[in-house]
């Protein structure tokens, strides 16, 4: 059977690089799905950025690459019908290469901010996700704003937004953590007041490190972010956040997520605690 012969869903299988059986499993998935056309100026390759650092989204671990985003990131290409150039460093080199051109887009959702909105566009994000409090399963106090945490001993990840209006309310008890695992694992040791970091980060080592702490308060409304592509590549922007809706309606997305929360994370949850 020469290739112009060939169903379109026999070339399509040929073309994504899956084996039969790993095609079967996404096309049960997918199946009737909506066709996505190619993106006309995009290369065979895309050059994709992920933090290296980023437990649970993105890290590198033994060497690989892997994480709840990393897995997203995965499933876009295979949707997009592109192979991926997975390239893993800290968010700030990897900011100067998509200004550069020397990676397509970053393929962790970052903060809305004024810095990135002046370099970046941003793609449809797919994740609920806010700053809370954390605090011991047993502590029934009520911090609703930094004021409340005046001279508590208050963990928070190092060299962030978030650090640096601590230290301006809180003053010297703030302590800044390179991994936040090990903030929560202070503050189940009683070590700590509180916690701030994002909902998502939270509750997945609430639930895998089987930490005895809890979530209490909001302390910022969801927070707006999602994947980016460099300022003007409107083309790119539009055929990422196409995949995106797909991978929300085929139910690919609920599974990873799943995987790695246990629940949808497209979908905010009803109320704030979240006790172990």
């Amino acid at each position: 059977m020469t290739e112009r012969m060939r169903p379109a869903w026999l070339q399509a299988r040929a073309s994504s690089g899956l084996n039969r059986r790993q095609w079967l499993q996404w096309g049960a998935i997918v199946g009737t799905a909506p066709a996505l056309t190619a993106l006309a100026d995009a290369p065979p390759d895309l050059r994709v950025g992920l933090l290296n650092h980023y437990h649970p989204f993105s890290a590198v671990r033994n060497g690989r690459v892997e994480g709840f985003e990393f897995e997203v990131v995965q499933r876009l290409g295979q949707i997009l019908q592109l192979r991926l150039q997975i390239e893993a460093e800290g968010l700030s080199p990897l900011l100067r290469k998509l200004e550069a051109g020397q990676v397509d887009f970053i393929g962790n959702q970052l903060l809305a901010t004024p810095e990135h909105r002046r370099v970046c566009d941003f793609v449809r994000p797919y994740a609920s996700n806010q700053l809370v409090c954390v605090q011991h399963e047993d502590d029934n106090r009520d911090f609703l704003s930094l004021d409340d945490l005046y001279g508590k001993r208050l963990g928070v990840l190092a060299k962030t937004g978030i650090e640096e209006q601590a230290r301006g309310v809180v003053g010297r008890t703030v302590v800044a953590y390179e991994r936040i695992a090990d903030g929560l694992r202070d503050l189940g040791a009683r070590k700590l007041d509180a916690v701030l970091e994002e909902s998502l980060i939270v509750e997945y080592h609430i639930e895998h490190d089987q930490l005895p702490i809890k979530v209490t308060a909001p302390f910022a409304p969801p927070i707006a972010m999602g994947m980016v592509v460099r300022k003007g590549q409107q083309a790119l922007q539009n055929r990422l956040t196409q995949a995106v809706q797909q991978m929300l309606r085929d139910g690919s997305f609920k599974a990873i997520s799943t995987r790695w929360f246990g629940y949808d994370v497209s979908r905010a949850r009803s109320g704030h605690s979240i006790a172990r």
